[in-house]
């Protein structure tokens, strides 16, 4: 097995604490709405959302689903970790993918997210930079699009 890291991070000017709760404590309302042509619905199969909940997200446009299982959370650090363990985001090649987000407040009233993403490969699979490159850009997007839905619902708490 091998694993394949990409880092990234992003300057936000929504608050640590709102967007840590769109993003994980509320994630079942506000990914649907923030990224209808993408996500369809958010379901918890197992669990009450913490460390060991898995979560069914349906993707839009009959691209399939995907399922999380929620490693940690610390809700005083705004730490969120994550895998991919099943669905249409795994290709042939990968086992899992494991993703750490950290939101960090700005004395501004933001946020600075980072994010790191593991890909752990079956066998001795390699991945393309292109791959990393292309799931850093699709993390990115994601963010950015909780980002502009809680801006433009400033009273979504």
């Amino acid at each position: 097995m091998g694993v394949f890291t990409s880092e990234s991070e992003h300057v936000s000017p929504v608050s640590a604490v709102r967007l840590y709760k769109a993003i994980v404590l509320d994630a079942t309302n506000v990914f649907p709405k923030a990224l209808p042509n993408f996500i369809k619905t958010v379901e918890i199969l197992q669990g009450d959302g913490g460390p060991g909940t898995i979560k069914k997200l349906t993707l839009a446009q009959g691209l399939g689903y995907v399922k999380h299982h929620v490693d940690a959370i610390d809700r005083e650090k705004y730490v969120y970790n994550y895998s991919v363990i099943e669905g249409s985001a795994l290709s042939e090649a990968l086992e899992k993918i494991c993703y750490e987000y950290k939101l960090m407040p700005t004395p501004e009233g933001g946020s600075i997210v980072k994010s790191i993403s593991k890909y752990y490969t079956k066998g001795d699979e390699q991945l393309a930079e292109e791959y990393l490159k292309v799931g850093k850009e699709r993390s990115s997007g994601f963010t950015k699009a909780i980002e502009d839905f809680l801006l433009a619902n400033p009273d979504y708490n």
